[in-house]
Parts: C-alpha cells; sequence; structure tokens
C-alpha cells in the first residue's frame, strides 16, 4: 500500500470539520497568515459545498466549474489552492490549468509623484501625511509586497546599516533589503517617537490597498500596490542592476520570476535597439588626400604631393613639411 493510499484511508476515518482543521493547522506553520486568509476563505467554501460529503476528485472539479467565468488568474490560484488539500487528503487532482502569462504593469514615475502631491496636499488630514508619504515612498524606493509593509516592526530598520530586515516574507524567507540614502533622513524623523515593538506604519494589508485606492483616486492615476514594487524592480533594471541582484532584493525564489520585469515599460525595448544607431561604427581605413603646389616658384622645385595616404601612416616629414609651408606663408605676407 503506497504512502497517498494510506494516506486516504487515514482521513476517511475523520469528520469534515476535523478533514478541514487538520489541513489548516498544517497551512498556518507553512504559509504566511496573509496567505492562510486566503487559502481558508476558499477552503471554507469548499467544506461548505461538500456538505458533510468526503471529498472526491469529481466533487473538487465540480466546485471549481462554479468559478469558470473568472479571470484565469484566479481560476489557476483556486486551482492550485484546492489541488494542495486534494493531495495532502490523498486523492490528488487530475486536471491542469494553464498559467496566465502577463507583464506586470507599469507605472510611471510621474504618477507616483502625482500620487504623493495627493497626499500631502494641505486638506488633508495632519495626523497621517507623513505615515502616508513614507508609505508610498518606503514601498518605491524597497520593493516590499504589501504583506511585508503591513508587517514591518521599527526594529526591523536599520538606520546605521541603511537596511530592512524583512522576516518571512513569501515563502517564509528572511531577507535583507538596503534603504537608498534619499530616504533616510525622512524615515529617521518619521520613527522619532516608535518604539522598536511598535508597527512601522499601523496598517493591515488590506488598509494599505484602501489607502492607496483613496489617494490614486484623488490623483487621477490609477496605481495599486504591487505596481511600486514592479516600479522598484523596472528602475534597477534600468539603471544596470544584474538580474540576480534584482531576484535576491525582491525575494524571489526563482529566477524565471523576476526575469518577467526585464520588458514591462512600453518603449524599453525600443530604445534598447535605439542605442545600437548611436555606437559608432569602425572606419575600415580613413585617407587623406593631398595636392600641394608651390606657386610662387621660390623653392628649388615645383612641390607637388598628389595621391592617397592613410592618415596613420602620415610621415613627421609630411608634418613638418606643412608647418614649415604655413609659416612661410604668415612670414610672406608680413613682408609685403
Amino acid at each position: 500500500m503506497d504512502e497517498k493510499t494510506k494516506r486516504r484511508l487515514s482521513h476517511k476515518k475523520l469528520t469534515t470539520d476535523e478533514l478541514f482543521t487538520g489541513y489548516y493547522d498544517l497551512l498556518k506553520i507553512r504559509i504566511t497568515p496573509n496567505q492562510y486568509l486566503q487559502y481558508k476563505a476558499l477552503l471554507d467554501k469548499f467544506q461548505a459545498f461538500l456538505g458533510g460529503v468526503p471529498p472526491s476528485q469529481a466533487l473538487a472539479l465540480k466546485f471549481l466549474g462554479l468559478y469558470y467565468h473568472r479571470a484565469q488568474a484566479t481560476i489557476f490560484r483556486y486551482t492550485g489552492i484546492i489541488r494542495g488539500f486534494m493531495e495532502w487528503y490523498g486523492e490528488g487532482l487530475d486536471v491542469k490549468v494553464k498559467k496566465p502569462k502577463h507583464l506586470p504593469e507599469y507605472v510611471e514615475p510621474a504618477d507616483i509623484e502625482k500620487l504623493v502631491d495627493a497626499i500631502t496636499c494641505k486638506h488633508n488630514h495632519k495626523d497621517t501625511i507623513a505615515r502616508d508619504e513614507m508609505l508610498i515612498r518606503f514601498a518605491q524606493m524597497t520593493g516590499l509586497r504589501r504583506s511585508e509593509l503591513a508587517n514591518l516592526k521599527v526594529s526591523d530598520i536599520h538606520l546605521d546599516k541603511r537596511t530592512v530586515f524583512v522576516r518571512q516574507g513569501k515563502g517564509m524567507k528572511d531577507r535583507a533589503v538596503p534603504i537608498p540614502l534619499s530616504l533616510i533622513s525622512k524615515l529617521t524623523s518619521f520613527m522619532a517617537n516608535k518604539q522598536p515593538s511598535d508597527n512601522l506604519f499601523n496598517l493591515t494589508s488590506r488598509s494599505i490597498t484602501d489607502k492607496l485606492s483613496t489617494w490614486s483616486k484623488k490623483a487621477g492615476v490609477k496605481i495599486h500596490p504591487h505596481q511600486l514594487r514592479h516600479s522598484y524592480a523596472e528602475q534597477l533594471l534600468e539603471k544596470g542592476a544584474a538580474l540576480t541582484s534584482v531576484q535576491a532584493l525582491l525575494g524571489h525564489e526563482s529566477l524565471q520570476t523576476t526575469s518577467v520585469y526585464l520588458g514591462i515599460r512600453p518603449n524599453a525595448l525600443r530604445e534598447a535597439v535605439d542605442k545600437l544607431d548611436m555606437v559608432k561604427p569602425m572606419p575600415e581605413q580613413t585617407y587623406l588626400k593631398i595636392k600641394i603646389h608651390d606657386n610662387d616658384n621660390n623653392l628649388a622645385d615645383n612641390i607637388e604631393i598628389q595621391g592617397e595616404i592613410p592618415i596613420n601612416s602620415v610621415q613627421n616629414s609630411v608634418y613638418n613639411f606643412f608647418k614649415q609651408r604655413i609659416q612661410f606663408e604668415k612670414d610672406n605676407q608680413e613682408n609685403t
């Protein structure tokens, strides 16, 4: 009897409540709190759909069929969540959903400035202006995910090392991200009256999204939290950062995930190709055509140098001749 069969037989002895509770306990130690909430929301619906009946591939596929009208990315994510549960249960899920391929949305730097201008408008609540502006600037200049911004503690910021320590990011991995020097002064002031254990922004992931949505509408732009992360990645690559460095800064497990940022700016490819026109071709050989006549007959003989001489092989004697001839003409003009 294989392991999958043993697991299925063991789980079939449990009620659906016990089954889902056991899986939730496993998820809590495997994924982030924000991911857990997303998984549980769908799995709760799946449990209600089962109505006490043991799960099966047929029922799982029927449940997923309720969402066939949703976006491809949503269907892909939901299928992954249900597949994870079914594989843990021991049943599996024999269905393939093509992962949608799309480029991250690019946001113009000018639109981010419009967003900040809307936040710092004097008509807004003064007690939240500094926090909201810092939230945007911090996201823009560190590339942190929305959940990572929400979970940041003051103690995670190391001003002396200009580093933010991201604890248990996506994939349950820690990483250190450098803080740009231009942000340090304002960040120091912003943290002045906070305790190390305080949450840096005191906002949940959802409230960050809501805040950004409100300010975007006010600024007349369309920006969501993850676009600031996209902007961070694109700007790094545009300024010459190595793809592997960007991967480490973003906390991507796979380099392939990072590579999607290589072409998100609308004119990036055209500008890259246009740079080829700026490269000056190496000349095959440059020649100097020389034809000189001594018309005043003051020299011993009429001098005529005619022909094509490679510039890089012009002898010093020829150069000296030109120099002497010019000086002769100047002296002649001064004496007349």
